[in-house]
């Protein structure tokens, strides 16, 4: 006896459901890369910040142990701390007869220009 064995939708089937895994785990490697990245940039971005915060408190201990000797100049009660793009601005009271002052501006930002979109548009033969 001659039996045939039809393999026809099977084969289809099979066809379509590894062309569907594997594009769901392209996907699922292009995200999870792109998370790393992010991980990565969100990392870079909080140790900045907690360094310049850490520069903070450093300029705020000088300034409290001159305060306490009484010789605070009018130009040591300010500062402005920049690192990759970041600043902090730190501004005190002036301190009063116990060496007491208070925080007037603690200021971390980072400066953010948008690109023109458009830069790139032709705006005339005259200019």
């Amino acid at each position: 006896m001659n039996h045939k064995l039809r393999l026809g939708p099977i084969a289809i089937f099979l066809v379509v459901v590894a062309i569907i895994l594997t594009t769901l785990a392209t996907l699922t490697l292009a995200t999870t890369n792109a998370d790393k990245v992010m991980a990565e940039r969100f990392a870079a971005v909080t140790a900045n910040r907690y360094e310049l915060e850490a520069e903070g408190q450093q300029f705020l201990r000088d300034f409290d142990a001159k305060a306490a000797a009484g010789a605070v100049t009018e130009k040591e009660r300010q500062t402005k701390i920049e690192r990759d793009g970041y600043t902090l601005e730190i501004r005190v009271s002036e301190p009063d007869a116990n060496g007491d002052y208070k925080i007037e501006k603690w200021d971390l930002r980072k400066d953010w220009h948008a690109d023109d979109p458009f830069t790139h548009i032709w705006k005339g033969a005259d200019q």
